[in-house]
């Protein structure tokens, strides 16, 4: 039986390779080749996997694909593609090409490269303009599934429901290894983020989040500005797997600041993710193994992200040291660094445990005045029959958004109140900021 870290316990739709040689075909149109108002595609073709990429080390740098003919597609509502680009163009020395089309004001066009019997894609998700210049991301194996994954959403309809910002994040190396070409493991994995993103949008509306449709529709719009502004980083960019994973974790900031831009607090965001979190891995339950420990390692990681920028900013309004509060970031670094080199659902269940312990122990150290209550009242939501056993009771397998937001929601009160009820003499301030780093720092068992 599969395990899962709870944060309370843890295409046919294929491409048909997209058809390359029918799309490349059609797509000669030497006429149209140096036009001026033309929209442009700027990328690169690369031999890397993606990211969280096995063969690359930090310092390596991947190899660009000379000779690969390139053409810019449009996803259809079947899912096919039809070429939209002016003409095919060819990659140079490094990888890197410049494909044009006359369509403007379209956005989520796909590149598609081809060499001999290999092929990459890349979903452009800025909006291309006559005269002007976009960039897509190094096309490489993730960003093939990634696009693989879109074409698929188009296909189904489900494309109000999951982004492509929610593909990005959701989809690594590792997951893309998995699913890449395997319309099964595509119809698995689409259906788990369905899932999340369906309870994370029930949490939003919930009275406990209060986050309303402007704020939902204000979070959206900037979502897709940091996906587009993370593709152009990633061009810019060497393409070393150490640079990669500093353009991601930008472009994951990004997306904390889209919800502090709504008025969403970073706390608030990383209950909704833990939310979405528990619906996407028990959806993934049905998944083979390899798919599912993939796609829990990767939303893991996401989770373990924002959970972090969370805690940092709660400790600040306890009243951290600085000593404390670096800390807590280096508490944050070992989760993150832990997660990574995990090989089962139980290593990363132990590295929220050790998380849990680092954080709960800067807590008492910040709040020294309270240091015993707060040590009972971590022993109280962990007990037999405290507020971690009842949420992994009440939750289980389920996949029912009502359960599972209704059951955290209950949590968060539970431990909200038994923080308020226990530190006496604390400031508003400091219990509103322990309850936050409680709740929080006890989601990983």
């Amino acid at each position: 039986m599969k395990e899962k870290v709870r944060f309370t316990k843890g295409l046919k739709y294929l491409f048909a390779a997209f058809l390359f040689a029918g799309l490349i075909s059609c797509s000669k149109s030497s006429d149209d080749s140096s036009g001026a108002s033309n929209s442009k595609v700027s990328g690169r073709v690369t031999e890397s996997s993606g990211l969280k990429s096995a063969s690359l080390k930090s310092g390596q740098v991947a190899a660009g694909v000379q000779g690969a003919t390139v053409i810019i597609a449009e996803v259809q509502a079947n899912g096919s593609l039809n070429t939209v680009s002016t003409q095919s163009v060819q990659t140079d020395v490094n990888g890197k090409f410049v494909v044009e089309t006359k369509m403007s004001g379209t956005k989520n066009l796909v590149v598609v490269a081809t060499k001999n019997t290999s092929g990459w894609k890349a979903v452009v998700s800025a909006e291309v303009k006559s005269g002007t210049t976009v960039y897509a991301q190094p096309l490489n194996t993730e960003t093939s599934a990634e696009a693989e994954v879109y074409a698929r959403l188009i296909a189904t309809g489900k494309t109000n429901v999951i982004s492509q910002t929610d593909v990005q994040l959701y989809v690594n190396a590792d997951v893309a290894a998995q699913i890449k070409g395997n319309a099964s493991a595509q119809d698995q994995f689409i259906s788990s983020l369905e899932v999340a993103a369906q309870a994370k949008t029930k949490a939003s509306g919930n009275s406990y989040f209060g986050i309303s449709s402007s704020q939902l529709q204000t979070i959206s719009t900037a979502n897709a500005q940091a996906q587009a502004d993370f593709e152009t980083a990633l061009y810019n960019a060497d393409d070393s797997q150490s640079a990669d994973e500093e353009k991601f974790d930008n472009f994951q900031k990004a997306i904390v600041s889209a919800y502090a831009s709504a008025n969403v607090k970073a706390e608030t965001y990383a209950k909704l993710s833990v939310i979405s979190s528990e619906a996407f891995v028990n959806a993934a339950a049905s998944m083979s193994l390899p798919i599912y420990f993939a796609s829990a390692e990767s939303n893991y990681l996401r989770v373990a992200f924002i959970m972090r920028q969370a805690m940092e900013a709660k400790f600040m309004e306890a009243g951290a040291s600085s000593a404390q509060s670096s800390a807590v970031v280096s508490a944050g670094a070992n989760l993150t660094n832990s997660i990574k080199s995990s090989v089962s659902i139980s290593q990363i269940a132990d590295a929220f445990v050790q998380y849990h312990s680092a954080v709960v122990a800067q807590l008492k150290l910040t709040l020294s005045a309270q240091a015993t209550a707060i040590g009972t009242i971590d022993t109280s939501i962990n007990g037999i029959v405290g507020a971690n056993a009842t949420l992994n009771v009440t939750i289980g397998a389920t996949v029912s958004a009502d359960i599972i937001v209704n059951a955290y929601v209950n949590y968060f009160n539970s431990v909200k109140t038994l923080v308020q009820t226990s530190l006496s003499g604390a400031s508003s301030t400091q219990i509103n900021a322990a309850s936050d780093i409680l709740i929080l720092a006890n989601l990983n068992h």
